[in-house]
């Protein structure tokens, strides 16, 4: 789809997105279901990885992020691609990754996902 101007609509086909150097797999450390996602943890990886803002003078890569493969709920085995990290900084890679295992709580128990909609108006 395009707009008056001629873009592209970035929605509708991704493939126009800048493509980090760098893209790596991050591994489920244990077998069991994915009980949480540390949205902080989480947020503080994009912004160390420049998909954020520290402050206003910070520019933002637009190649940096964070792409899940698995959710909440989601059972995983020892060794499973659970997320990749996309940078242009090979020096941020390893801690990235540590942190972002960390950020995944694993559980031997099913997870029961239940809707945080609490009420539609």
């Amino acid at each position: 789809m395009q707009n008056s101007g001629g873009d592209i609509n970035y929605v509708e086909n991704t493939n126009q997105f800048e493509k980090a150097k760098f893209i790596m797999p991050v591994y489920a450390p244990d077998n069991g279901y994915i009980e949480k996602i540390d949205a902080d943890v989480v947020g503080s990886i994009a912004v160390y990885l420049g998909a954020g803002r520290m402050n206003q003078e910070s520019q933002i890569e637009t190649a940096a992020g964070i792409v899940f493969n698995k959710k909440i709920g989601d059972v995983v085995s020892s060794g499973d691609i659970i997320a990749y990290i996309h940078t242009n900084d090979e020096t941020k890679i390893m801690g990235a990754i540590r942190n972002l295992e960390d950020a995944f709580k694993i559980t031997n128990k099913k997870v029961n996902i239940t809707s945080r909609v609490v009420e539609i108006l």
